[in-house]
């Protein structure tokens, strides 16, 4: 890559986390924007700055020597994905008051002080004042920098090592994905279409395709029927959502249909059109069967326990499995490369991989190996330390493998809260005997990692990897471009949000009041769920535990009958993608899939391949809504939309 185009990304990471934190922080609508809202992926200033760059590039060539090429441009736009994420509200925005909260919430009666003090040294400042500010603003704005440079450094090197050591997973099975099972990567049409200028299924430009912009101008006409709805009520309007359980399913027995939530996102459904039936119809129907069970116990009498039916358990156990899978799919692959660094020679083969294998795999088990020793060193039992990092690569891994093959839209994957997970088996009375508080202290501030986006991260590692095959970037430079990035992007982010921390108080951020916005409230849940497990300790919970692994045969099941039988309706990556965070994706997928079918039925291939531009086009056209929607917020300010929520990413 040329000098220009690492400049031309200094300058674009700086404007687009900026843009980002605004977005994200600053002028984020309110409490309700984080949980109701997948993020949009890619993020929208990466798909602004891509387009850009893509618009100047006749003026690139008289301002330089020679014009912008492809590959410059993709490579922009891969290191921006990267960049972005750690400043939005599912990283450091996130991680900040996750750490800090329990020295700010210690108060007579409670055990935070305890909980806090149990915390390695170098988790968060140690200085009471300090935090205060932080929540609650300082009254000069300055962020007294001094206290926090030890514990962001430690934290840079902790995720970064997270981060490295998905890297090394995930180009361990580059290969395998694209050319052994010839995964699609759904997400790449939209930037490959923006740069090669021809959507896919047409030889038609993708600008000057009209299915494009009919799929476009549906998406702007909803939004501008959505906020003009927000304004009045009385002009119709489908709105972002219609709760179908609350509406309809209001007498019992029916209220186990509560949860049913219609989700108008058009970027999903665009996307979902690329996805396959099987796991289409495998995500809408295994989220609503959960419904369906909670209705036969209450139709029969019988006394569902506490969680019936435990589908965070169940999608736990389902990662696990699944990621068992991919790995016992790729076993020959993985035992070739592991012959190749265990032999003498140098390794030809994987010359045009991302990483060399004898720096992948060595990386990708060193990297889980030192994160729990390191764990294990903080006073988390062996036991805890290797649940909850199994736990935790598995969803993020899956994750992964989950968007090069679906190519879902969403940065929060369907991953379960880690350290709940680990509690259903072995409860919380061990981690608080004889008084030792570090295990559940660490364990407590770790399920941030629930609500992040650092294990997903691995999607866009797989992607990347992925589109520079495709445009002929030296692929050997992206894991320590995207590396960089990733720092360069903490490095933003901290100075970012904790000057705003600082200047405005983290209380009211992210449209909180007293109590807090989205991140400061489920930091102190957490925090309060460890002081009632010092006082009310937790025995392991057996029916959880028994979902667990139900969940876990269930993949192995549905795996096994699709070896034996082609035509199995059933997909395991649908079942663990909707299980539990599926009320945003159902809907979605259900009118996809009946779209798809009926598309199949009438016109074959041949019609499916006509009508890509246009589901492209709807995907492309919720991107462009979300960011022109907050640039004309960023002009006349956050109430212009009366509170119409528009997504972001």
């Amino acid at each position: 890559m040329t000098l220009r185009i690492v400049v031309i990304i200094a300058i674009l990471s700086v404007l687009s986390v900026a843009w980002m934190h605004q977005a994200s922080l600053v002028q984020a609508p309110g409490i309700i924007y984080a949980p109701v809202y997948l993020l949009s992926v890619p993020p929208v200033p990466a798909i602004f700055a891509l387009m850009l760059l893509v618009a100047l590039v006749p003026l690139s060539g008289k301002l330089m020597r020679r014009s912008l090429t492809k590959q410059e441009l993709v490579f922009a736009y891969m290191l921006l994905c990267i960049v972005i994420p750690p400043v939005s509200f599912g990283l450091i925005e996130l991680l900040i008051p996750w750490v800090t909260s329990g020295v700010y919430l210690d108060a007579p009666g409670n055990d935070m002080r305890a909980l806090s003090e149990a915390l390695p040294q170098w988790f968060y400042p140690h200085d009471d004042e300090v935090i205060r500010q932080m929540f609650e603003g300082s009254d000069d704005g300055s962020v007294p920098w001094r206290p926090w440079l030890y514990p962001l450094g430690m934290w840079t090197v902790w995720l970064t090592l997270v981060f490295g050591t998905f890297m090394c997973l995930v180009c361990l099975f580059h290969r395998q994905w694209s050319e052994h099972e010839r995964l699609r990567y759904p997400l790449l049409f939209i930037p490959l279409s923006v740069v090669e200028r021809e959507a896919p299924g047409s030889h038609t430009q993708f600008f000057r395709n009209p299915l494009v912009w009919i799929g476009i101008s549906i998406v702007v006409i909803h939004h501008v029927m959505n906020i003009a709805n927000a304004y009045n009520p009385v002009i119709m309007a489908l709105k972002d959502r219609y709760n179908l359980g609350q509406q309809i399913f209001t007498e019992y027995p029916w209220t186990a249909f509560r949860n049913l939530t219609i989700f108008h996102r058009p970027q999903v459904i665009g996307l979902a059109y690329f996805v396959p039936l099987d796991i289409l119809f495998s995500g809408w129907f295994f989220f609503i069967l959960q419904s369906v069970l909670v209705f036969l116990s209450d139709v029969f009498g019988w006394t569902a326990a506490r969680g019936f039916p435990w589908g965070m358990s169940q999608s736990a156990g389902g990662h696990v499995a699944m990621m068992l899978v991919t790995f016992w799919v790729g076993r020959h692959e993985l035992a070739r490369i592991g012959s190749k660094v265990l032999s003498a020679g140098p390794i030809e083969e994987d010359r045009d991989q991302p990483l060399p294998y004898r720096i992948a795999l060595p990386g990708a088990i060193l990297g889980f190996l030192v994160l729990a020793i390191w764990t294990r060193n903080m006073g988390v039992p062996l036991g805890h330390t290797l649940g909850f990092l199994l736990i935790f690569f598995a969803s993020g891994f899956v994750f992964a493998r989950l968007r090069s093959e679906a190519g879902i839209p969403s940065m929060w994957g369907p991953a379960p809260y880690y350290a709940e997970s680990v509690f259903e088996f072995t409860g919380t009375r061990t981690l608080t005997a004889g008084g030792k508080l570090a295990g559940l202290s660490v364990l407590r501030v770790y399920n941030w990692l629930a609500r992040s986006f650092l294990g997903t991260m691995s999607a866009y590692q797989a992607e990347n990897n992925r589109l520079a095959d495709e445009v002929g970037i030296r692929n050997r430079i992206m894991p320590a471009a995207m590396m960089i990035s990733f720092v360069v992007g903490c490095l933003l982010a901290y100075v970012f949000i904790l000057q705003a921390y600082y200047t405005y108080g983290a209380l009211v951020l992210h449209g909180g009041t007293t109590s807090g916005g989205y991140n400061v409230v489920c930091a102190w849940t957490s925090w309060k769920q460890a002081s009632t497990a010092v006082t009310s300790p937790a025995d392991p919970d057996h029916g959880a535990m028994m979902a667990g692994i139900g969940g876990g045969l269930l993949v192995i099941a549905m795996v096994i009958l699709r070896w034996r039988w082609l035509r199995v309706p059933f997909h395991p990556l649908g079942y663990v993608s909707c299980i539990w965070y599926g009320y945003a994706l159902w809907f979605p997928f259900m009118a996809t899939w009946a779209i798809k079918w009926l598309v199949h039925r009438l016109g074959g291939a041949r019609l499916y391949r006509q009508l890509m531009p246009f589901f492209l086009g709807l995907a492309f056209g919720d991107l462009l809504a979300g960011g022109i929607s907050w640039i004309v917020m960023a002009v006349f300010g956050p109430d212009i939309f009366n509170g119409y929520m528009v997504q972001f990413g």
